[in-house]
């Protein structure tokens, strides 16, 4: 079973970055980074954390490490009668906000329980099964973009694998 926790953390962000509210977050994103350069880097940190692996160990990492680090085209992040829901793409996990789990699918189709907490320093969810983990961070930059730190990590890889998206929020038409 998976374990998916959203947390809200309140005080000030790593590398500078503002730590937003849940009002904040609330809203629509788009992919603002450079395709080519973050995928680079993702590939890079991806096939060092998985060099020492044995060829059949290797291919299932390779394969989870690319479904875990896959760069979502678009973010909705709101919270609305109760609860708060992100989603990535077509993925998406609502969950109460008062710190409920809730059961959801993965994207691989494993059942997960979700939850939001308020207690921590910036918007996290966590997915983690069987010794791995994958964590997305939450802040915003100088700019005014919205700074997604992602951060897998699994005992059989040889250092986790942590990279940086960024995301423009969308403007509605006027």
């Amino acid at each position: 079973m998976f374990l998916l926790s959203l947390q809200l953390e309140t005080e000030a962000g790593a590398e500078g970055g503002q730590v937003p509210t849940l009002a904040e977050l609330d809203g629509s994103y788009t992919y603002a980074g450079d395709r080519s350069k973050d995928e680079s880097v993702i590939k890079a940190k991806s096939d060092t954390a998985t060099a020492d692996m044995g060829r059949m160990l290797l291919k299932r990492a390779q394969s989870r490490l690319a479904s875990s680090t896959r760069i979502a085209e678009s973010l909705v992040i709101t919270q609305k009668g109760g609860k708060v829901s992100f989603q990535s793409d077509d993925y998406v996990v609502a969950v109460p906000e008062n710190g409920s789990s809730a059961s959801v699918q993965t994207p691989l189709g494993e059942t997960a329980d979700a939850s939001f907490d308020t207690k921590a320093a910036t918007l996290q969810q966590t997915v983690a099964k069987t010794g791995g983990k994958k964590t997305n961070a939450f802040q915003f930059d100088e700019s005014g973009h919205l700074v997604m730190q992602v951060r897998v990590t699994n005992p059989r890889l040889a250092g986790p694998v942590v990279f940086s998206v960024l995301y423009a929020r969308k403007t509605e038409p006027h």
